[in-house]
C-alpha cells in the first residue's frame, strides 16, 4: 500500500509543478494582449481563449496537488476537535461512498466529452480563432482522473491511520 501511496503521491506533485508553470504562458499571453491592444492599437484573436484554457489549465490540474498538502477548504465545525482516528474515520467514510463514486462516474463521462470532440474535431466558437478543444477537455479528463487518484491515496492514508500504520493521516 505504502508503494501505492508513494506513486500517487509522486504523479500528483508532478501534476501539480506542471499547472504551477501554467501561470508564465498565461501571464505572458495576457501582457502580449495588453500591450497589443492599448499600445499598438490591434488586439489579438487568441488571447481570450488562451487565457481561460490556460486557467483552466492551471485550476484543474492544481486540485489534486491542493488535496494532497491539505489546503482545500473544510468545514472544520467537529473536524478539528476529534481525535486522529475519527477524522481518518470520516476522511475514509466520505472519499469512498460519497467523493470517489462521484468522481468515478465524472471521469467516465469526461471521457465521452473528451472524445466526442476529439472525434468531431469540435472547435469552441468563441472568437475568430476558434480553436479544437480537444486538448483542454484532455487536460480536463486528466485533471479530474489525477484527483481521484489522489482520493484514492487519501484513503490509503485513512486506513493507515486506522490500522495504526500512521499517526497523521491525510490533511488533518
Amino acid at each position: 500500500m505504502q508503494k501505492l501511496l508513494s506513486l500517487i503521491e509522486r504523479i500528483t506533485g508532478n501534476v501539480g509543478v506542471i499547472a504551477a508553470w501554467l501561470v508564465v504562458p498565461l501571464v505572458l499571453a495576457t501582457a502580449y494582449e495588453v500591450f497589443s491592444r492599448y499600445l499598438l492599437n490591434a488586439p489579438t484573436v487568441w488571447a481570450f481563449e488562451i487565457g481561460y484554457m490556460m486557467m483552466g489549465s492551471h485550476f484543474l490540474l492544481g486540485a489534486a496537488y491542493t488535496l494532497r498538502q491539505g489546503s482545500h477548504v473544510r468545514v472544520d465545525l467537529i473536524y478539528g476537535s476529534v481525535s486522529p482516528k475519527t477524522r481518518a474515520v470520516i476522511d475514509v467514510a466520505g472519499y469512498l461512498f460519497l467523493i470517489l463514486p462521484f468522481m468515478l462516474w465524472l471521469s467516465w463521462g469526461l471521457w465521452d466529452y473528451f472524445e466526442t470532440s476529439w472525434v468531431d474535431m469540435e472547435t469552441s466558437g468563441h472568437s475568430s480563432w476558434n480553436p479544437v478543444v480537444w486538448p483542454y477537455r484532455l487536460v480536463f479528463l486528466i485533471a479530474i482522473v489525477v484527483l481521484t487518484l489522489q482520493i484514492v491515496g487519501e484513503i490509503i492514508k485513512g486506513v493507515q491511520v486506522l490500522t495504526g500504520k500512521s499517526s497523521t493521516g491525510g490533511a488533518a
